[in-house]
């Protein structure tokens, strides 16, 4: 896990240079998959690649650009969540529109959800990455293991009605 960061005049070329995403809130890219945190910033992930090995590739390629490419890997807990009633999940503890129509496959957003700094990422229709700063991976994993007992993530007449 790759955070990087270029001087915003520079954001385009590196998007290009690099085949990052321009557009707010996507992902995009195989191996290593890149999202967009900002206009001039990304996360790169990567199942199979060291992120020592993803920061060669920005050296390479961004050779004469001023940038920050900082191993993240020790900093972040990423949880998978998944199923019907992840989304009513997910609304429970931000303000983000979590209707599958507003936040689609591929789509990504930092946003503060349960008083912590989350960063989600739309696998699928029911299917969610969830990456938070390691120190508050026990009290997210609290939160939405209490938040699964709430009688809203198990009422199939609600996800119904109010996510669609």
């Amino acid at each position: 896990m790759v955070r990087l960061r270029v001087r915003p005049q520079h954001a385009n070329a590196a998007s290009e240079a690099l085949k990052l995403p321009l557009q707010a809130f996507r992902c995009g890219g195989e191996d290593a998959v890149a999202y967009w945190l900002g206009p001039d910033q990304w996360l790169l992930t990567s199942d199979t690649k060291p992120a020592k090995e993803i920061i060669r590739h920005i050296d390479s390629t961004l050779t004469g650009q001023l940038y920050a490419a900082t191993d993240m890997s020790s900093s972040y807990a990423c949880f998978s969540l998944r199923g019907p009633a992840a989304r009513t999940l997910l609304a429970m503890g931000c303000g983000i529109d979590m209707h599958k129509s507003a936040f689609t496959t591929g789509q990504c957003v930092r946003t503060h959800f349960a008083n912590v700094l989350l960063f989600i990422v739309a696998v699928d229709d029911d299917n969610f990455d969830l990456y938070v700063d390691r120190s508050h991976a026990r009290y997210l994993n609290d939160w939405l293991l209490s938040a699964g007992e709430d009688p809203i993530t198990r009422d199939p007449k609600y996800k119904q009605n109010s996510l669609g």
